[in-house]
């Protein structure tokens, strides 16, 4: 099991994959600020990160989570308990979080008890530089 993100080398800071942005998490050719808007995202590597191992299930819909940067962007619980990683699509957060922005969300679908755990979550900017 593994991620499951575009699989584009663009998706990479540092990148010269073309359709790569800025190694900042902002801007882009269409003038629109991608750290100002909100997204949905299926975590992945669930089954993996500390909220499923410790509790052996996944958090409730409605769980607040938050985006953080660790080894890979991540959803974390308020207490900093991952819960799964964001697809390397989103690779451009760790720009944004950089420059101060912050993204709070919430776990708005989820399922543990079937062969591989899912978590849905709506995240939104919360605050920005």
């Amino acid at each position: 099991m593994g991620s499951s993100g575009s699989g584009r080398i663009s998706d990479y800071p540092g990148s010269s994959g073309k359709g790569s942005s800025t190694s900042k998490g902002g801007g882009s050719a269409g003038g629109s600020d991608r750290c100002a808007q909100a997204f949905a995202v299926a975590l992945e590597d669930i089954e993996h990160c500390d909220f499923y191992k410790a509790s052996a299930t996944v958090p409730a819909p409605g769980q607040q989570l938050r985006i953080a940067h660790k080894k890979r962007i991540v959803a974390e619980t308020d207490a900093g308990i991952t819960v799964g990683n964001l697809p390397t699509a989103y690779n451009y957060l760790a720009g944004c979080l950089k420059d101060g922005w912050t993204y709070t969300g919430t776990v708005t679908a989820s399922n543990g008890s079937g062969a591989v755990a899912t978590v849905s979550a709506d995240f939104a900017p919360s605050s920005h530089p």
